[in-house]
């Protein structure tokens, strides 16, 4: 549904569907472990296998998601992926065992995946494209609202209440998301019968024009995976335990308002404005955040790590969408976010092997070399992209001779 406006229903409809789906998502995330332990008699060894569930689901997800919004259609697997999301929800309430548990898990992850690459795609359809990363940067704005509101707010009903409520409470905003979601209306690109029969399976599933602006993608965003995982235990090294949740509180609020502005910079001047910058404010940030022996310089790392991931992530989104022609939007958002979420699963990985050898402190400063190769990639990227402009005006300058 084309619209030159950025802020038109549809945009409006999607962003509300994605803020209570993630609301409901961000709620779960401080108190399933809680839930774990007390409830279902599980380990604290266990507590990491909740995330890592949801996230293995949500990766496996991604390419077919991908496959199935260019080849089926945007809005039926949008509102599957959104339905099955909220019916999911009832079934935390009394679940019997750890088993059911962790497969319950891993099906949510996979419907998750499914819905949040579906949103993405349909994103990219609806915002205008001179306002691309603009509106994603909204889009995302909202997400961050969500990270904002969810934990606080699944906290406070588990300790007002019980899990049941809280179960009941994530349905139901499950249930708003789905409904604001059939309210969206918007245009299939859908591949013509056959027009892809020459792509093999994994180029059906993972669209090779974005592979390096993901590679970037996975640099980056392992630096949030460090942070998201161990960003706790470090308060605690430091003797600031309650720090971390202003951390999180500091890097939401960034996020939350830093992502449009950047948006804005990036479409009116270009990525490269404010994706180099970015890069720069995320390597000092890691080293700030490496030397804390203060709470101000603790959350002053947290202010600039956010701002660099929140001037980065919109731009390198538009760059993918704009990478592709509309009927292969869906593969490359999905290639987009399995970069994410392997980002974020394996930089918790990798960094969390470096800690074991030099610490907390030496793991994110290191980090900060991941942003480092990032700078590399797309410096690759954008050298390859002026050599592919070159190349064409030349080709057009010599079609206009021979003419």
């Amino acid at each position: 549904m084309h619209n030159n406006k950025l802020w038109n229903g549809n945009f409006l409809l999607l962003c509300f569907s994605n803020f209570f789906m993630f609301t409901s998502f961000y709620m779960l995330l401080p108190t399933l472990p809680v839930y774990l332990v007390e409830h279902l008699e599980g380990t604290e060894r266990q507590v990491g296998l909740i995330i890592a569930f949801f996230t293995t689901a949500q990766i496996f997800a991604r390419p077919l998601a991908g496959k199935w919004l260019d080849e089926i259609g945007r809005k039926k697997i949008f509102l599957y992926a959104r339905i099955a999301f909220f019916v999911l929800m009832f079934l935390y309430l009394n679940i019997p065992g750890l088993l059911l548990f962790f497969l319950l898990r891993f099906i949510h992850g996979f419907s998750f995946g499914i819905a949040t690459t579906a949103s993405g795609t349909i994103a990219a359809d609806i915002v205008p494209s001179e306002l691309r990363a603009e509106g994603m940067g909204y889009y995302g704005a909202f997400v961050s609202l969500a990270l904002v509101i969810g934990p606080s707010l699944g906290l406070w009903i588990v300790n007002s209440g019980n899990f049941n409520i809280l179960f009941i409470f994530c349905c139901i905003l499950g249930g708003i998301s789905a409904f604001l979601g059939n309210l969206i209306k918007v245009d299939d690109h859908t591949q013509k019968k056959g027009g892809d029969q020459k792509r093999s399976l994994i180029e059906k599933l993972i669209e090779p024009k974005v592979i390096l602006i993901c590679i970037v993608s996975v640099m980056i965003l392992s630096v949030y995976g460090g942070i998201v995982s161990f960003i706790s235990l470090y308060a605690k090294e430091l003797k600031m335990v309650e720090a971390s949740g202003y951390f999180f509180t500091v890097y939401s609020l960034v996020l939350l308002v830093i992502r449009p502005i950047t948006g804005k910079i990036s479409d009116k001047y270009g990525a490269y404005f404010v994706i180099y910058p970015g890069m720069l404010l995320c390597i000092v940030g890691t080293v700030v955040l490496s030397q804390s022996n203060t709470l101000t310089i603790f959350l002053l790392s947290a202010f600039l790590i956010s701002l660099g991931l929140g001037s980065i992530q919109p731009s390198l989104q538009a760059l993918v969408i704009e990478a592709v022609p509309a009927e292969r939007r869906g593969a490359a958002t999905a290639t987009y976010h399995m970069s994410v979420d392997l980002g974020i699963a394996g930089g918790a990985f990798v960094l969390g092997i470096i800690a074991n050898y030099i610490g907390y402190s030496g793991m994110f400063l290191s980090s900060s070399l991941f942003v480092f190769v990032g700078l590399i990639f797309y410096g690759l990227y954008q050298f390859r992209q002026v050599k592919i402009r070159n190349e064409r005006l030349h080709q057009d300058t010599k079609n206009s001779s021979t003419l």
